[in-house]
């Protein structure tokens, strides 16, 4: 089998990043001719100023990306191609030349961008669900992307055009939900939900020596943003006063890093809590190692963070927002939910974790029955074929035809 993954970069590294190259690891080392294609929105190509926000106008309907994706299409005739992000540069004209290629094309959907102007289905510090199903012009009211009218009518551009002309129902073979709660979401949305498969993210199997950490860290690893929820922890960090128990390492960067650094100050918890910055992955996996447990207090849908997984993998429960996503990953026997922006909640769920050895243990070690039940590698290849061999069956042009 050949796969052309397509994928547009984030100007800064983050998940779907890795999901991208992990899967194109996993399908190499299952014997599949991968080939990948990764596109900057930097990358105006005229080196002129301005150039993102012409990219921008031109997110609905790339003429530059159809043609070169056509080209790869005719180059390296691969059986599939699986798109990832393809916001903003690629736009889904790629999804049109995959198609008059006669190529299959399977889709990713890392974020809610098909629904959602900022693509988090989040607004005030909460869930918003309100353009879901509707035309986005609530979006532009609002400013939902960047903060931006002009922005956010772009957004709102690409999936007018797009719906109108019918890309997610003619052009797309097959779309990959990271969890039952997108599923839900994007076929509410419109999307048809007999092609949206449930396929979530996987990491390698760190191996099976390993041990119960006796640390009382806490490891928050990811983008420092509102919608995040890192407030939340440190607040209930503080509430809880739970420095007399262990750290609270923080990890990454991001708009909310200088206000936070404040608030720890401010609330006279800096001996306790460590901002360390960006990390590499590599180095994620040790902080994880070493750590009690992570936290994940987002306040918006999470589809599926990966470093849930991976602590799943080296047995460490997670403690997270009992919303989206994370309320079917993380139960009550490998890990702990708190009502989602709660700090009260948050302190009780970590002082549980940091007290009880024995209640940890047992939670690392259900944590990691569930990695091995659903989340290795060959779990997930398994998916990703059975997939990709769907995609692949018929002419799409006639399950759209029966279907009508």
């Amino acid at each position: 089998m050949k796969v052309l993954l397509l994928h547009n970069r984030y100007r800064q590294p983050g998940g779907e990043d890795a999901v991208v190259r992990s899967e194109s690891g996993l399908l190499r080392s299952h014997g599949v001719d991968v080939r990948e294609a990764w596109f900057d929105n930097d990358s105006t190509g005229d080196g002129r100023s301005g150039g993102t926000f012409r990219m921008a106008l031109n997110s609905a309907w790339s003429r530059s990306s159809h043609r070169q994706v056509g080209d790869m299409c005719r180059e390296f005739r691969p059986d599939v191609v699986h798109v990832h992000n393809f916001w903003m540069r690629l736009s889904p004209s790629v999804h049109a030349a995959s198609h008059e290629a006669g190529v299959p094309t399977v889709q990713t959907l890392h974020n809610f961008r098909l629904l959602c102007g900022n693509a988090l289905l989040y607004r005030d510090g909460a869930p918003c669900e309100d353009c879901i199903g509707k035309a986005p012009w609530r979006a532009v009211a609002r400013r939902c992307y960047r903060d931006s009218a002009t922005a956010s009518a772009a957004v709102a551009a690409m999936t007018i055009v797009n719906r109108s002309r019918g890309t997610w129902v003619r052009e797309v073979n097959a779309f990959i939900a990271l969890s039952e709660h997108s599923r839900d979401r994007f076929t509410a949305g419109g999307l048809p939900g007999d092609r949206i498969f449930v396929k979530p993210n996987f990491v390698p199997d760190p191996g099976s020596s390993i041990a119960a950490s006796s640390s009382k860290n806490v490891l928050y690893a990811g983008r420092l943003a509102p919608e995040k929820g890192v407030q939340t922890l440190i607040s209930g960090w503080a509430k809880g006063n739970l420095g007399r128990y262990g750290r609270l390492i923080i990890a990454g960067t991001g708009p909310e890093g200088p206000c936070l650094q404040r608030s720890v100050a401010s609330l006279g918890i800096a001996g306790s809590v460590d901002f360390i910055g960006h990390r590499p992955p590599a180095e994620i996996v040790s902080l994880i190692r070493d750590c009690r447990a992570v936290a994940v207090p987002s306040l918006c849908y999470e589809n599926f963070p990966r470093i849930v997984v991976e602590a799943f993998a080296q047995g460490r429960p997670a403690v997270v927002s009992d919303s989206g996503a994370l309320r079917e990953i993380v139960g009550d026997g490998n890990g702990v939910r708190f009502a989602a922006g709660d700090p009260f909640g948050l302190a009780m769920a970590l002082g549980r974790v940091l007290r009880d050895d024995p209640l940890t243990d047992r939670l690392g070690d259900a944590a990691r029955a569930e990695y091995l039940r659903k989340y290795t590698p060959e779990r997930n290849f398994e998916q990703l074929l059975r997939i990709y061999n769907f995609a692949c069956r018929g002419s799409l042009q006639d399950r759209v035809a029966a279907a009508q």
